[in-house]
This record gives structure tokens, C-alpha cells and sequence, in this order.
């Protein structure tokens, strides 16, 4: 390289191996070989996965140790998302001062650093300004002014980059800024509050024009104002024919917080990595296979500014990741049916893709089924996170799942449950839900949820629910709507570990116990959703991307596609038996009542007793009459 002119660091890429069948589809897709050596060792290895990785660190720490020695500058290590490999062959490298580790596979990059430029004051000063007229001033007639105000301002850019089969699709920045207003009309025992929004929202000036900060305000307050105000006589009247429900505050009462907190830096332009992104999406033209697919890199730089009539003010960047790598394929089976894989980055999708074209549709199941950690987090976060929302213990219309199990024990007594908005990672991985304050302007905290099968608590946002008189900082939204408690990092523990060897015996074990004929692992699960509300069954469902059906005499591993996930949130979580000793994270972001807003799950592997599986709606159509242009041979 240097004789050809190439002058700058070049930097080695080890990729740790941690499963053999992964490391052997690589290895064909990509044309490298394993050495026949290694190989033979893996084999003798390959029914025991912990000495799989084990036998993979060794190895990578020896390349390393002679790249290093070579006069290597650094090592790049391509992780996968499973970076203990890592961690632990740079333990072994404790000589080796220069080695750095570059998680090139993370699911997200995480960006804390504070930027040279100094706190925005004109955008606090204008908010200020504001606030104190309307919160002394603002009142009609016999009405007073409002109890409370809060203004919100988001000044946010966005930047996207996306390619496909090698060239750019999408090079696109945007700016926007934001104001939303809250008043509360009344008093803390009873306001405005009820079933219309609280809230008003429009666009602000992207320069910091007091003036015209302080006229959009002017008319958002008044807006907000007007509306509490007939809430809350039209909340009094209601007191005629409604049956008193249990007596509880509209709105708690907090000590007001000063945070400044970490300022994002200013973007630079994503330009740099379009050839990166070309080379990456290209590689997709080598699989017959895949019709079509994309890879995108999305960046999100936040300002939030937050000012309350209680004293309250905050500068933060808000929660969420600030840069995204995505990839999404899309190929189809013989019979037609659409096939897709989507992941954060993954060079496994084409492979994923290829098994799934081949594979055959499962038939409707119930019986006992491993969980990867990504598909437990999904059934925790959707069967028992949604349901633990404060907000959803005083609303009639909802199911109320856990109201008035406090102190009960409602899942397996081997499992806890945390959600902790306050820890940016989980270890070397940014997590989606870290957050410092929450939408409501107050501090994030841990909340312990359930301890040992146990229910302690709740996510709570300002409004209160029974037992409960204060928000434990997870009062979340989308910008622009009102926030209700929600989940940030939600935390599945479990003091009844295995090793994966171990829960693959035990699954086969409980398969010949119920007179199966197999078992079911699932892995990646996409997607989730739940009812919660009264009137319908309370159930939930999950998509996954790969479902294995497990021999109950041999074990082995069939892959199967057209099926998804669906179950009633208790019984299927008691069905739990075991789990895995190793945890991972799923970054994502979850839809509710108060929109989109960034969260994690943090979980082990697991064994459910039972779980079914039932068939997914049917999507298919014609394949392409014509091969790719790619594959089409020259005349």
C-alpha cells in the first residue's frame, strides 16, 4: 500500500468470532477463509457457545498481539453489537498501550460533549420575559391568572444520508425550532386537566429575535389560557352527574430545578461518509436475492429549553441517540411472500435474507420457546413496561392490569425490573433512553418497578395516581404533546441464570415433558404493540425476523418464516422458567398517547413454558419478471 502511495494510518479491522455458523456464513459471503486449524477446533466446540467465545477472544488476542507488535497503530474491532469479546481481549492486551477500540458495529453512536459555545441566553431571556407578564397579568373578566406555565423550546437539526445498491438516494439537512405552551388553570388539588390537550405548538424563529420569540409566545399562551379555562368550568360542572371518583391532585408539586446540561455540538455535514455508504449499500448488487434495500445514517442534534412559572429552567439536548445506522433488504419466497430484514447495521442481513427465501412457512404453535434478549425485552416492554404507566392507574377506560397489586407478587419471584433513565450506557453500548430531566422539567431517577416478582412501582410522571404523590422523573413526550409517565432504559434482572447450553437442554427437556415435537427459539423481534385499554382482550403481539424451530430428540435448528408472536401479558411472563446469564440492548423508540419518544431494553436470554405463535397477515405478490440489471448477462 505505501509503494501505491497510500500514506495515511491504516488501521487492521478483527472481528472476535462468538458463533461459528455466523463466522462460516461471513466467510462465504465475503470470500475469506478460516484457518483449517481454528476451524477444526471451533467444531469440537460448537455445542458449547461460552467456549465458542471464549476459543475467539484467545484467538483475536493473539492477531492482535502480533499486529501490534508489527507496528500496528491501533486495532478496529467489529463487534456486532457484542462487545465483551472485545472488552475482554483488550483486558489480555494490558501491554499493548496504543490499542484502541473502535466498536464500528455499535447500534448507535452517542455524542455527550459540551461545544465551546456559550449557554443561548437571548432564547432563556426572551422565554423570561414572557412568563413573568402572562403568569401576572394574564386574566379575563372574573377569571384569574393561571397557576402554573410552562414554555418549551426545541431548536433542532436533522441531517440524513442514505444510499442504495451504490449510489446516494437521500443527502438532505433540515432546521427547525419549536414552541410549546402549557398552562394549568385552577389549582394543584384540581385544574384544567382533563381529555382536551393542555398544550399549544407553532414554529419560532431560527434567530434569536427576542421580539418575535416573545410575539409567537404572546399568542401561544393566550391560546393555552382561554382553552384551561373552559376545561376547568366545564370540569366543575361535570361534578352535577359524575360519580366521585377516588379524590387525587391534578398535578404534584416539585422543588424547582437549575440544570444546564451537556450542549451538543455543532453539526458537520454527513458528506464526509456518502463514499462509505456507497461502497456499504453496493455489496447489496452481490446477492441475487435481495430486490432491493438501503443503508442510512441519520444524525439528530438537539437544543431543548425549558422554563417554568414554579422556577424552573433547563438547557439540555433531550433524550435520544444522536447518530443512527440503519439497513433494510427486502427479498421474496418462492410462493411469493414479501421477506424483510431491518437492524441497525448487520453484515448478516443478505445472509438472513437467503436462509429465509429457502425456508418454509410454520404452521400456528404453542409450546415452550427460547427468547433472545432482544425478543424478551420486547415482551417486557410491551406485556409489563406499557402497563405500569402511572397515567394508566387512574384512567377508567384502561385495563388497569396492576392497579392495587402493589406489594403482590405478579411475575416469576426470580425476575426485577428497573427503569433508569440515568445511565447512558450499558457497558460499552449508548443507551436509546438516557435522559438527565424528563419532558416535565423534572430530575430523571431509577424506578425500581418490580423487585424479586414483586410490584414496587410505577412511571410516573406529575400527575398523580394512589400511593403515589410525586413524579419520579419519567414524565415523557414527543415534543409538542403532553407527557405522561413512560419507559426510558428498562432493565430486565434475573437471579435464576443458565448457561445458553444449558437453557437449549432445558428447552428440550420441557419439549418431551409436554409431547412436543419441537421447540421454538426466537430472535429479533422488530416489533411490538399492546392493548391496554378496557373493552377488548388484553394481549399483546411481536414480530420477529427469525424463528427456529428446535428437534426435540436431535436439536436441531429449522428456520421458518410467517409467524408472529401473541399472547395475554400475564400469563405468558409467568411462563418464564429461566434465563440466560448474558444481557443486551435493543435501542428503539416507542409509540404511545404522548407520541414517539426514544427508549432501551437491557435483557437476558429466556425459557417461556408456552408461548404461541400464530400466522401473519399474508403479504404477497409476484416476484420481478425480469432478473436484476446487475445479473442481466451482456448481450
Amino acid at each position: 500500500m505505501r509503494e501505491k502511495g497510500v500514506n495515511v494510518p491504516i488501521i487492521p479491522g478483527i472481528m472476535p468470532i462468538t458463533n461459528l455458523s455466523q463466522i462460516v456464513r461471513f466467510t462465504q459471503m465475503c470470500g475469506a477463509k478460516i484457518p483449517e486449524a481454528a476451524l477444526n477446533d471451533l467444531k469440537k466446540l460448537e455445542n458449547n457457545p461460552e467456549e465458542v467465545v471464549e476459543y475467539g477472544v484467545r484467538l483475536a488476542a493473539a492477531q492482535c498481539r502480533e499486529l501490534l507488535e508489527r507496528g500496528a497503530p491501533g486495532i478496529h474491532f467489529y463487534t456486532l453489537n457484542k462487545s465483551k469479546s472485545a472488552s475482554s481481549i483488550i483486558q489480555k492486551l494490558k501491554a499493548a498501550a496504543n490499542t484502541f477500540a473502535c466498536l464500528a458495529a455499535m447500534l448507535c453512536l452517542g455524542a455527550n460533549s459540551r461545544a465551546d459555545e456559550a449557554l443561548p441566553e437571548p432564547v432563556f431571556k426572551a422565554m423570561e420575559q414572557e412568563m413573568t407578564r402572562s403568569a401576572s397579568k394574564l386574566k379575563f373578566d372574573a377569571f384569574g391568572v393561571p397557576y402554573f406555565i410552562s414554555y418549551q423550546v426545541m431548536d433542532a437539526q436533522e441531517l440524513s444520508l442514505s444510499a442504495r445498491f451504490g449510489a446516494i438516494i437521500q443527502n438532505q439537512t433540515s432546521r427547525s425550532r419549536y414552541a410549546f405552551v402549557q398552562v394549568r388553570y385552577g389549582n394543584y388539588d384540581l385544574d384544567s386537566t382533563g381529555d382536551d390537550s393542555r398544550g399549544y405548538s407553532d414554529s419560532i424563529s431560527l434567530e434569536d429575535s427576542g421580539e418575535e420569540i416573545c410575539h409567537r409566545l404572546w399568542l401561544l399562551t393566550d391560546q393555552a389560557y382561554k382553552q384551561a379555562v373552559k376545561s376547568y368550568l366545564q370540569k366543575q360542572g361535570k361534578k352535577l352527574s359524575d360519580v366521585e371518583k377516588e379524590k387525587l391532585s391534578d398535578f404534584s408539586k416539585e422543588t424547582p430545578l437549575k440544570s444546564v446540561g451537556d450542549i451538543p455540538a455543532n453539526p458537520h455535514s454527513l458528506s464526509d461518509y456518502a463514499e462509505t455508504l456507497k461502497k456499504a449499500s453496493a455489496a447489496l448488487k452481490n446477492f441475487r436475492h435481495v430486490q432491493d434495500g438501503s443503508i442510512s445514517l441519520r444524525a439528530s442534534f438537539k437544543k431543548r429549553y425549558f422554563l417554568n412559572s414554579e422556577g424552573t429552567r433547563v438547557f439540555s439536548k433531550g433524550a435520544g441517540n444522536d447518530f443512527f445506522i440503519y439497513l433494510w433488504a427486502k427479498a421474496q419466497a418462492e410462493d411469493g411472500m414479501n421477506l424483510s430484514v431491518s437492524r441497525t447495521f448487520s453484515a448478516e442481513a443478505a445472509g438472513t435474507l437467503a436462509a429465509l427465501q429457502k425456508s418454509t412457512v410454520a404452521d400456528p404453535f404453542t409450546g415452550p420457546a427460547i427468547l433472545d434478549p432482544e425478543s424478551t425485552g420486547v415482551l417486557f416492554h410491551e406485556a409489563v413496561g406499557h402497563r405500569l404507566e402511572g397515567e394508566r392507574q387512574r384512567d377508567d377506560d384502561e385495563g388497569q392490569t396492576f392497579k392495587g397489586q402493589l406489594g403482590k407478587q405478579i411475575i416469576p419471584p426470580f425476575l426485577t425490573v428497573t427503569d433508569d433513565p440515568t445511565q447512558s450506557r450499558a457497558g460499552d453500548i449508548p443507551l436509546n433512553g438516557y435522559y438527565t430531566v424528563d419532558d416535565e422539567g423534572v430530575p430523571a431517577q431509577k424506578a425500581l418497578l418490580v423487585q424479586d416478582g414483586v410490584l414496587k412501582g410505577f412511571l410516573l410522571s406529575r400527575r398523580p395516581i394512589s400511593g403515589f404523590n410525586r413524579s419520579n422523573g419519567h414524565g415523557r413526550a414527543q415534543f409538542g404533546r403532553d407527557a405522561i409517565g413512560r419507559m426510558s432504559n428498562l432493565f430486565v434482572k434475573s437471579s435464576k441464570e443458565v448457561s445458553r447450553k444449558e437453557l437449549k437442554a432445558m428447552l428440550l427437556q420441557e419439549c418431551k415433558e409436554q409431547k412436543k415435537p419441537y421447540g421454538i427459539i426466537i430472535r429479533r423481534t422488530r416489533s411490538g404493540d399492546t392493548y391496554t385499554g378496557r373493552g377488548r382482550y388484553q394481549a399483546f403481539r411481536g414480530t420477529p425476523e427469525e424463528v427456529y424451530l428446535v428437534d426435540a430428540q436431535t436439536g436441531a435448528e429449522t428456520l421458518v418464516r410467517g409467524v408472529e408472536v401473541v399472547g395475554t401479558p400475564l400469563i405468558t411472563i409467568n411462563k418464564i422458567i429461566a434465563t440466560g446469564k448474558e444481557t443486551e440492548v435493543l435501542n428503539a423508540y416507542c409509540g404511545a398517547e404522548s407520541g414517539t419518544v426514544p427508549v432501551s431494553t437491557i435483557a437476558p436470554w429466556c425459557l417461556v413454558k408456552e408461548i404461541e405463535l400464530q400466522r401473519v397477515r399474508e403479504d404477497k405478490q409476484r416476484p420481478p419478471i425480469l432478473p436484476a440489471p446487475v445479473f442481466e448477462k451482456a448481450p
